[in-house]
């Protein structure tokens, strides 16, 4: 395949920055999880190259599940019948087999610079292995979840889509409730665009209003304030979700999916150590096991969670309980109580 000299990977605004130039690729491999990032990409694809009322000529799309690699490379190099090229969009190839992943690789490797085709996939090592061998590591796009720089960015241009600006105040809060959820994101942005007048300032204040009423959105909030240690917040936005009547196990279940991307992660951030992480899980699974088990006040043990979670005292000292004498889920009770019985069992065991 000639001609195209792209950096491996890409971003996604260094593409869109290409398509305004009028510069394309044959190949585009949007490769990640951020789904809100391969829909824009493949939207200014569509406006860039096919031809409007002719998307049922030039533009053609196809899931994983349903492909026949033989043809689809045949429908690939069809000619335009009048866009500047036609667009074939697959989704999810990392569906594919492995004989039928080699076939659609080294198909796309020997197409002509004319041809367009894009390829939405999920990040893997091995996949990105088996892409960089067959010499089509030049045309990936990195869409794994962008870093705040980006995430504010996107905001900004597609504000700027919908007519409307928003305050630095009311990025953040956008980004502090958004998590790596790009989706949530953008949708949120667009309900602020369609209750407010076009050209309007956003505020962190409006945000809260009118973006903010969703009970995603609070949980969000909540598991992102718990992050940051931030126990006075997010009881805050507990005690609203409580009033909405949202479910214990549910809250449970999100901070256990944000501690768990935490632990997975190459570092904590944030000041959380791995084996701070883990306890707070512990305490989740133990939470969630009382709370099924029919406990009378499950929010008093999320509530206590909370408190815990950003705890600032030390092992001889509860800020909450002034007797020194914790909960019996504290992490440091666990700890003090784990320690004083395995010193007991190392006793008995060597009488």
């Amino acid at each position: 395949m000639a001609g195209y000299s792209g950096s491996s990977p890409r971003k996604p605004a260094q593409v869109l920055a290409d398509l305004k130039r009028g510069k394309f690729a044959p190949v585009y491999i949007l490769f990640g999880a951020d789904s809100a990032a391969a829909d824009e990409l493949l939207r200014a694809l569509k406006a860039a190259l096919v031809q409007p009322g002719l998307e049922g000529f030039d533009l053609e799309s196809v899931h994983a599940d349903e492909l026949d690699v033989t043809i689809l490379l045949q429908h690939v190099r069809q000619p335009p019948v009048a866009s500047k090229r036609r667009l074939v969009v697959v989704r999810e190839i990392d569906r594919l087999g492995k004989s039928a992943m080699k076939e659609l690789l080294e198909g796309l490797a020997a197409l002509p610079e004319a041809c367009a085709v894009a390829l939405t996939c999920d990040y893997s090592a091995p996949l990105q292995k088996v892409i960089a061998g067959s010499g089509l590591g030049k045309f990936v796009v990195d869409l794994r979840q962008p870093g705040e720089a980006e995430l504010s960015s996107l905001i900004h241009r597609r504000a700027k889509e919908l007519g409307i600006s928003l305050e630095p105040q009311a990025v953040q809060l956008l980004l502090d409730v958004s998590g790596d959820g790009t989706t949530l994101l953008l949708g949120e942005l667009e309900k602020l665009a369609t209750a407010v007048d076009p050209g309007d300032s956003i505020t962190a204040e409006d945000v809260r209003k009118l973006a903010g009423q969703s009970r995603e959105f609070e949980l969000n909030e909540y598991v992102n304030l718990v992050g940051r240690r931030d126990s006075a917040g997010a009881l805050a936005v507990l005690e609203r979700l409580r009033d909405w009547g949202e479910e214990p196990v549910k809250i449970i279940a999100w901070l256990a999916g944000a501690f768990l991307r935490q632990t997975a992660s190459r570092y904590a951030g944030d000041g959380w150590d791995e084996k701070h992480l883990r306890l707070c899980l512990l305490q989740l699974y133990e939470i969630n096991r009382d709370i099924i088990s029919g406990h009378p006040e499950p929010f008093v043990l999320i509530e206590l969670f909370t408190i815990c979670a950003a705890c600032s005292g030390s092992k001889e000292y509860c800020a909450i309980h002034a007797d020194a004498r914790p909960p019996e889920f504290c992490m440091r009770r666990k700890k003090r109580r784990d320690r004083t019985h395995g010193a007991r069992k190392r006793a008995v065991n060597a009488e």
